[in-house]
């Protein structure tokens, strides 16, 4: 027997166990060059389609490009060839699906490869990613989701032949940052990002606006800018029942963190970054700066002109206790100054303290010239102020300051509480106070409950100016090393 025959034979039998074994067991044989993105054989004869890209889309669909769009390997072609997405029926855009334009398909159906959609029951979520997670060679989608214990969890659909599975696994080895992003999700009852909508991430709040503000909705899905308050007529008011009262889903008795990045690019009178209650000094519980931010050094130490007369109140000669003869208050009177028979005064001797107005002109940019502002948290019972906590000097004018204030402790009624400013502790409260009442029928972001109160002696609340970012409340205490992440994950974003 010749050897060509013989060779001829063992490759039909190795060929022939190989397809056995590949349709027994499709994810036991190894192709072998999924992890060769450069010298991939099958890669070599096709290419990704030119028709779908990052900037190109079929216009039977609309793209959500909130979402992962990007190139992955779901063909199992070892290289990133596939453009993924997620999109929506361009005359059904609420139900969307996630679909990969497969490498080598031009002219056919750029979503054939996909998921259901969410009319089907398909969850979607913005934190969402690609990898193979059952290492057959094939991205699958995976994404953070809420488990019905109220927990969270990456859980992905798998790439099979013909499209993504309907079954969803656990991710038990998700990305870094996946990883991180879970942390900040464990516990949060409340979280607006102001990325790129003003939805709450984890779906106990309605959000109201006032003033048509709006966010910026570009597809930017790694930097922003926040959502922009304009200090005039712009705030938000946050709610969980159809009254607008805030308390079902979220019990605010039980809430122990109060985490945001805040840039004022104005320090309006007692501004409040947020404040909920029931009315003005009603329950309340708010953080905001206390008056138009902290007055300067220059202009503290300035010297104060006299009312009748050119000198200062400084004295020309020499000051303090000195030697005088003595008489009496009669003589006194008719041989000085003090004589009231002879003083005249042209000036009014009372003159009210000049304040900036309430409402400056439009372009007007700090009056006051504070570069620096005091934080103010505070606690009521009802009408009784319960806590204060002052923070001097902690937030800067024209740019972001990150602030969480967490229990410490897990004492139930009176726990100790921590102000942390930029990640690093600032406060540290013993036995402080948690919201005192379970409902609150006026909740805020960028209002105060007293912006409508006014007295003779001090001008009203005013609308916060600048933006916010990232505002997030948690039902139990944080450890710091998550403050601190939120704090690198929040300056990421916000490129600083």
């Amino acid at each position: 027997m010749s050897i060509f025959p013989l060779l001829l034979l063992i490759s039909i039998i190795l060929i022939g166990i190989v397809v056995s074994s590949e349709l027994i067991a499709p994810g036991l044989v190894r192709e072998g060059f999924e992890n060769l993105p450069e010298s991939s054989y099958w890669a070599r004869f096709v290419a990704p389609r030119n028709d779908i890209g990052s900037f190109k889309e079929d216009q039977s669909y609309i793209r959500d490009p909130r979402y992962y769009s990007d190139y992955a390997d779901v063909g199992r072609l070892g290289v990133p060839y596939d453009f993924c997405r997620m999109i929506a029926p361009a005359d059904d855009p609420t139900n969307l699906f996630f679909a990969c334009a497969l490498a080598g398909t031009d002219g056919l159906d750029s979503a054939k490869f996909r998921t259901a959609g969410t009319k089907d029951g398909f969850r979607i979520s913005y934190d969402d990613y690609m990898r193979d997670v059952n290492g057959d060679g094939r991205a699958d989608y995976c994404r953070i989701l809420a488990n019905p214990d109220s927990s969270w969890q990456p859980m992905c659909v798998k790439s099979t032949d013909t499209g993504f599975d309907s079954k969803e696994v656990v991710d038990s080895d998700p990305p870094a940052q996946i990883q991180t992003l879970l942390t900040f999700y464990q516990g949060c009852v409340v979280w607006l990002r102001f990325m790129s909508d003003m939805k709450d991430t984890i779906g106990n709040i309605n959000v109201q606006t006032a003033g048509s503000i709006v966010i910026d909705e570009t597809p930017r899905r790694d930097t922003t800018d926040g959502l922009y308050f304009n200090g005039a007529n712009q705030f938000l008011r946050i709610s969980d029942q159809p009254d607008l009262s805030l308390g079902f889903h979220v019990p605010l008795r039980a809430v122990r963190v109060f985490m945001v990045w805040a840039k004022f690019d104005k320090f309006t009178n007692n501004a409040k970054i947020f404040d909920f209650g029931n009315g003005k000094a009603m329950d309340n519980v708010f953080l905001g700066i206390l008056g138009k931010g902290d007055p300067p050094a220059s202009a503290s130490a300035s010297l104060r002109q006299r009312i009748c007369g050119d000198e200062s109140t400084v004295p020309t000669g020499n000051s303090g206790a000195q030697f005088v003869a003595e008489m009496t208050p009669q003589v006194l009177m008719e041989t000085s100054s003090a004589n009231v028979n002879e003083f005249v005064c042209l000036d009014p001797e009372l003159r009210p303290r000049k304040l900036s107005p309430s409402f400056p002109p439009t372009g007007d940019t700090n009056t006051d010239g504070a570069t620096r502002a005091t934080l103010i948290y505070e606690i009521w019972d009802k009408q009784a102020r319960k806590m204060r906590i002052k923070v001097n000097g902690v937030v800067p004018l024209g740019e972001w300051v990150h602030i969480a204030i967490t229990a410490t402790n897990e004492d139930a009624f009176r726990p100790n509480l921590g102000v942390y400013i930029n990640g690093q502790k600032v406060v540290d409260k013993e036995s402080g106070f948690l919201p005192s009442t379970g409902t609150m029928t006026n909740c805020y972001l960028g209002k105060s409950n007293w912006a409508n109160a006014t007295s003779q002696y001090e001008n009203r609340d005013e609308l916060f100016q600048g933006s916010m970012f990232d505002f997030r409340m948690y039902q139990g205490r944080v450890p710091e090393q998550m403050i601190k992440d939120s704090y690198s994950w929040g300056k990421m974003r916000l490129n600083i």
